[in-house]
Order: C-alpha cells, then structure tokens, then sequence
C-alpha cells in the first residue's frame, strides 16, 4: 500500500479488482472498499498476494470500519472473506445494504453467477451523512447509475473526492446494464459530480488524479460529456 498524500494510502485494483483506499487521520482509520477477495482471484484476475497483503494492513493497522462504495463484488469480496475472522465493521448506504446483507449473489457477483455469501452491515449511511476520521470530514453524495444505492465521499476541505464506480479518469464513467444500473441517473450524478471543485480524485478503477482542481473538475466534466453522448440511447 502507498501513501499519496498525507493520511491517504492506496492499494493499486489490479485485473478487474478495484482500489482500495485507507484513510487515516488522529489515530482514527477508514478502509474504503475490499476488492475481490481471495474466492475471487482466478477469474477476475486479482493476485494472491494483493488478498494477502489486504489482510496484513488491516492487522497491522487494526483497522476496524470499512466503507463500501457501492456492493458489486469487486468492492466487496475482501469483506466477505475477512469480515468474521477479524470483526470489521461494515458501513455502506441503505440501498446497497439491502443486497449484502440477503448475500444477495445474482446483485453482488453478476458475471460467474458465483454463490456470495451475506454480509453483515453495522452502519447504513444515506445522503448528507457525515463520516469523520480525526481532521478529515467526508460527507456522503448518493450518486446512483451504476448501481442505485452507490454512493461517493466527498471532503470539501481538502477537496478529496471518493468516487467509486460513478466516475474514473480519462473522461471514463461507470457501466449501467447491470442490475439497478440507470443511464439517466448516472449522467445526473456526473454532473452534480462535476460541479464540485475536486483536486484531489480517487476513483474505484484506474490511478488517482493529483492536480490542481481545474483540470480534475475538468476530467469530470469530460467523463460528464462522454455519458452523455454514448448513453444517449439508454
């Protein structure tokens, strides 16, 4: 896991796992999304030792809470390995608690038609909930599209925002034909997303943008354009 800046440390989503982020602040801690999970590895393309490595910073880090962006098993699968052998915590929105918490399988892994198993939610979050780790504040935006319950975090003062499946660089957004997924929602959601001035952008697949918050709103703004255009017909 590698800091990239001060309180923020991220492990690289590699084949189709997603990023994991680890947000630290005052001796408080937050791990947002899993991953895969070591069930997953094999078709998703998920090396063993990022699974193993999972396991390790949440001991050594005692990390105790972990926020789910939304509960597609990419996201998710590390919880559902590790949640009952080290006690975590599990925070996500009220819509996407639902389907962890019946494990339910044809929502959570939709591509293998794989058996998941439930996950237990301590903390359901909705719009303009906040979540603290000691000097960050992160409120959380329901940004649906791709799926309905997904959610982002967004801290204004530092301007971090936490994206999830919604929006990635490069003018990429997230699919939407997948169940609950929503093309209308989705481009709402890009362009409330949009209007924030976000330096600093983490999203749940590919690398994280560093770079002064013009030209950050403006990989937004491009992945706004781009939904627009090629979900035009759904």
């Amino acid at each position: 896991m590698k800091e990239i800046i001060s309180g923020i440390n991220w492990l690289l989503g590699q084949g189709l796992d997603c990023n994991v982020f680890l947000l630290e602040s005052e001796g408080k801690s937050l791990l947002v999304d899993s991953g895969l999970g070591g069930g997953m590895t094999q078709p998703f393309g998920m090396q063993q030792n990022s699974v193993i490595e999972l396991e390790k910073i949440i001991k050594v880090k005692k990390i105790k809470q972990v926020f789910l962006t939304h509960g597609h098993i990419d996201h998710v699968g590390g919880v559902m390995a590790l949640q009952s052998k080290l006690k975590l915590e599990v925070i996500t929105s009220e819509l996407e608690a639902q389907h962890l918490k019946a494990g339910d399988s044809s929502y959570i892994e939709p591509f293998l038609g794989s058996k998941c198993s439930p996950i237990a939610v301590s903390q359901e979050v909705r719009e303009g909930s906040f979540l603290d780790i000691g000097d960050f504040s992160f409120k959380v935006l329901h940004t649906p599209g791709h799926t309905h319950g997904s959610v982002s975090l967004w801290e204004e003062q530092n301007q971090i925002l936490i994206s999830g499946d919604t929006v990635f660089p490069q003018g990429s957004f997230g699919r939407t034909d997948l169940r609950t997924g929503n093309s209308k929602d989705l481009i709402s959601s890009l362009n409330r997303l949009s209007k924030l001035e976000v330096k600093i952008l983490l999203p749940g697949h590919m690398p994280p943008i560093f770079s002064p918050s013009k030209s950050t709103t403006d990989s937004i703004k491009e992945s706004l354009q781009n939904a627009r255009i090629m979900l035009a017909n759904y």
